[in-house]
């Protein structure tokens, strides 16, 4: 098993194992969701991954204005606002955790949104 957490540990995540690459989102709502340049994602079927949340701290923000069209459940710790997952839709069984949850994270080897990719940023 491997272990994520936010920034002030009350929620823990924990999967089988790291996929051997990650996928970065560069649309405008991921990007101002992590206040980044692109939030690093892993998909996952939600059976596989454990949250453990003692302090009742995950929070849900749903996000209905998205490029997509689907609406996207943001999951986030209302304690230190580290961003934890991504629900697309109510009965989707997949979801997308936040690579910053793990301290090792895969090169990204997917890009959505890649359009939308801000120009000075160049991943190598």
């Amino acid at each position: 098993m491997t272990e994520g957490r936010c920034n002030c540990g009350s929620i823990k995540v924990s999967i089988p194992a790291l996929p051997e690459q990650s996928a970065i989102c560069y649309c405008a709502n991921c990007r101002r969701a992590g206040s980044c340049a692109g939030s690093i994602i892993y998909m996952f079927d939600k059976s596989e991954v454990t949250v453990n949340d003692s302090s009742n701290n995950l929070k849900n923000y749903k996000d209905s204005d998205t490029k997509s069209g689907n609406s996207i459940t943001r999951q986030f710790c209302g304690n230190c606002g580290c961003p934890i997952a991504s629900l697309v839709g109510d009965d989707s069984p997949k979801m997308f955790l936040k690579g910053g949850l793990f301290d090792n994270i895969p090169a990204p080897g997917f890009k959505s949104f890649e359009q939308e990719e801000p120009s000075w940023l160049k991943i190598v």
